[in-house]
């Protein structure tokens, strides 16, 4: 017979949960924030004894924090999110289920950090609850406990119910740091058209008018006028061809997938560059024969992420090495490419700008500062992630996982 409801207890369980939504700093970074939640929800539930948060990231499935784990465990959970247990019970809200890691083959990496993280316990039940963003499921809020058969039925309706207020306030935080990126972004972009447009703009009215002030201009002065005239249209062009490639991106609504070898990418996009690179600089490229080749994926996007990533270290490096190494990680079934250089390398306080639009680093180089956002854009879009360490006086590191298929995602949705 079911236990009948305790409303004392709900009511007093929404008060604790009005009361602790307002410690939430809205200022504070995503995983923070969901610590705070995740912090909430295991205080809320009686039975609780430990928990993680899990978010759907590209074709991955990761969980970002964790209460009463080994946080260094808990940062190397990771399942492709098509092989995890949840993405075959995507419409239900709250589920309970009993020894969940025995879902997860033995011979993974999961399953062998979760026997760890775990300690072995023989009795394990969860119970999991969707996390949204508006109506599309972004994550789970798992909540674990060692010694019961199963959770009460209030709990149960008590983390749904958190599970709802907390999506609510997760869709109101990614709002709140959308509009903040895009007033940053608006700002940028009018600072970039005050000052990188109007700079080739301004030289050629100058050639200009010098060539139409000066009728005893002989032929090699005004080639020279023309000339610069240009190179000034061109380094024009180019800077509005970077605002229309990424306005594109930003409006992008389909992805072109195809089957192609990885390895020949590279080395076109390497063919393509080397000629431009110095004399000075070693390139290696390093693709081990035991990993695959085929990459499902939209080749052309691929291709503009190398391309920018690759330019950029041939670009900054005057002497030592380019190195670009692919490597394969059969259980998340992504690729790493890493490309290393020994350029002047990025003050760690900017690392966190570079791949914001329309910010330059280096005054000197000629660019619009969109390459990188071009990059981090396309990368979103293919699924995949990628991070940058960097040491001045030694060089930069960027390293780029890409899932090795896209077959499951619809070619004309991102």
């Amino acid at each position: 017979m079911q236990k009948p409801i305790n409303h004392d207890f709900y009511i007093e369980s929404f008060n604790e949960m009005a009361q602790l939504f307002q410690e939430i700093n809205w200022n504070e970074s995503e995983k923070d924030f969901l610590g705070k939640l995740l912090k909430i929800a295991i205080r809320i539930i009686p039975e609780a004894e430990c928990g993680s948060i899990w978010l759907i990231e590209g074709t991955l499935y990761k969980a970002v924090v964790g209460e009463g784990y080994d946080e260094n465990l808990i940062i190397n959970m990771v399942v492709p999110f098509n092989e995890s247990y949840i993405s075959k019970h995507l419409g239900k809200d709250i589920l309970e289920v009993q020894n969940i890691i025995d879902y997860n083959s033995p011979e993974t990496g999961l399953y062998k950090i979760s026997k760890i993280i775990h300690e072995n316990k023989t009795n394990m039940v969860t119970l999991i609850a969707a996390l949204k963003n508006k109506d599309e499921v972004i994550g789970h809020i798992y909540i674990d406990s060692f010694n019961i058969p199963s959770f009460d039925e209030s709990s149960k309706k008590l983390l749904e119910m958190f599970s709802n207020l907390a999506s609510i306030f997760l869709t109101l935080k990614f709002l709140r740091d959308s509009e903040k990126e895009n007033n940053e972004l608006n700002a940028n972009y009018l600072s970039f058209i005050s000052h990188e447009l109007r700079t080739p703009l301004t030289s050629i009215i100058g050639f200009a008018e010098t060539i139409l002030e000066n009728e005893d201009l002989d032929k090699k002065q005004l080639r020279n006028l023309i000339k610069k005239i240009l190179l000034s249209a061109k380094h024009m062009n180019s800077l509005i061809n970077d605002i229309s490639t990424y306005n594109k991106l930003s409006r992008e609504s389909k992805l072109e997938l195809e089957k192609a070898n990885l390895k020949r990418i590279i080395y076109e996009v390497l063919s393509m560059l080397e000629a431009s690179s110095s004399p000075n600089i070693e390139i290696a490229f390093d693709y081990p024969i035991d990993i695959p080749t085929d990459i499902t994926t939209d080749v052309t996007k691929l291709k503009q992420i190398l391309v920018n990533i690759i330019e950029n270290a041939l670009k900054y490096t005057n002497k030592g090495h380019v190195k670009i190494y692919v490597r394969y990680d059969p259980h998340t079934k992504h690729f790493l490419i890493e490309v290393q250089d020994t350029g002047p390398g990025i003050p760690q306080e900017n690392l966190k700008d570079i791949f914001k639009p329309f910010v330059r680093l280096s005054k000197d180089k000629p660019g619009s500062g969109l390459g990188l956002a071009i990059v981090k854009r396309n990368i979103e879009i293919l699924k995949g992630s990628i991070e940058v360490t960097s040491e001045v006086g030694k060089g930069t590191n960027f390293k780029i996982k890409i899932p090795q298929s896209l077959d499951h995602i619809s070619k004309n949705k991102i």
